[in-house]
């Protein structure tokens, strides 16, 4: 059997490195901003795909994406 979980995935095309996503998500270390590209990066192993980066960003720049049981690890 494959568990299947969901993480937050950026397109960063899409990302303007306002950094709303990282106050809305419940959990630390999960949402990382890189000075450099200016842009955010999810920690997929980390992520507990609760949505609520997705819903906060205005740029729609970050989607959930399944994620099956080999991914995580």
């Amino acid at each position: 059997m494959v568990a299947v979980y969901a993480a937050a995935k950026v397109e960063l095309s899409r990302c303007t490195g306002c950094k709303l996503c990282i106050l809305a998500c419940p959990d630390p270390n999960v949402i990382w901003f890189l000075p450099d590209d200016k842009k955010v990066k999810v920690e997929a192993t980390r992520c507990k795909g609760c949505g609520l980066c997705v819903t906060t960003c205005s740029k729609a720049a970050l989607v959930l994406e399944a994620l099956t049981e080999r991914a995580r690890t």
